[in-house]
């Protein structure tokens, strides 16, 4: 088991939620969506009332096996919905049925202080810029999922279920209703500095990706390290006395993949006697990443997905 700094707060990581990067660029968003952004997720951060926040947020479970990354980014964006002064959650993970078959669901639909219901769709993503013959083809870390399907099934799933005859019946008269994209996360290139696709916001969390065996870039010399746990993957950490030099991190890691297929994310931080902040991310694959096979059946999927290919990545 790779050991693990300090954990960090369910409040860090909503601020994180609202306030970081928005993944998509606002010229891709469809016409009649609104931006949810870092300035409104700001403004939503300075009202919330914490007095009852932070006791449902201290109650969150700790994320593991049977409580997902996902499902704990859902739960904080319901609690903020829910202490959010002026503004009332109608309903959360609502689900959308057609003859007893699932269509999906809305993930929160919030009523503001005026104007039309908004309709929420969250997602928290981490891919890798995998570049290739067309550019980049940006992919899940266990090649699952990819960005090209996500931002499909958003733009021509997810946001269109109100125009649906099966979506307006689940708003039992609310609509109409506006689209609120919310995506958070971060991408991991094998340059900092790498060009990412036009379709992502120009000031997306970004990070690194190598295979176990290649040399990792490093912001400082005297750097300190750590691996983190999915807990740990939302909002930046500080280290603590027990981070590791590249030299000792690096030791945790062999000892990992000679265990393990598992990938791994990892922080690097500045000195303690220079502060301590979160400097950069990466990822670290296992040696030989990516699998051929993995790979080809996730560019198939792709190539079948309506409105999936046509993104380009």
């Amino acid at each position: 088991m790779l050991p693990e700094i300090r954990q960090t707060t369910a409040v860090a990581d909503l601020h994180w939620l609202l306030t970081s990067p928005s993944l998509l660029a606002p010229a891709w968003l469809p016409a009649d969506a609104l931006a949810g952004d870092a300035a409104l997720g700001e403004a939503w951060w300075r009202a919330l009332d914490r007095t009852a926040l932070l006791p449902a947020l201290a109650a969150l479970p700790d994320v593991g096996r049977d409580y997902r990354l996902g499902r704990y980014a859902e739960d904080l964006m319901r609690q903020a919905l829910l202490h959010l002064p002026g503004h009332d959650l109608l309903a959360s993970q609502l689900a959308v049925r057609e003859a007893g078959r699932s269509l999906g669901e809305y993930d929160f639909l919030l009523r503001p202080p005026a104007g039309r219901v908004w309709h929420i769709e969250l997602a928290v993503k981490f891919y890798l810029a995998l570049p290739d013959a067309q550019g980049l083809f940006l992919v899940g870390p266990g090649l699952h999922d990819a960005l090209s399907l996500k931002l499909a099934r958003l733009l021509h799933h997810q946001l269109r279920l109100p125009h649906t005859p099966a979506g307006l019946a689940a708003l039992d008269g609310l609509g109409p209703v506006q689209a609120m994209p919310w995506l958070r996360g971060r991408m991991f290139y094998r340059e900092l500095s790498s060009p990412a696709p036009a379709m992502l916001a120009g000031d997306h969390l970004r990070g690194w990706w190598r295979c176990w065996g290649e040399a990792w870039p490093q912001t400082r010399p005297d750097s300190l390290w750590c691996c983190l746990p999915k807990r740990l993957w939302l909002a930046p950490q500080q280290a603590d006395g027990e981070a590791p030099d590249l030299d000792g991190v690096q030791a945790q890691l062999a000892r990992h993949f000679a265990a393990s297929a598992r990938p791994v994310m990892v922080a690097e931080y500045a000195p303690l006697a220079a502060g301590g902040q979160e400097l950069a991310r990466g990822m670290v694959l296992p040696a030989g990443w990516p699998d051929a096979d993995s790979l080809c059946q996730l560019r198939r999927k792709v190539a079948e997905t309506p409105g999936a290919a046509a993104l380009g990545f």
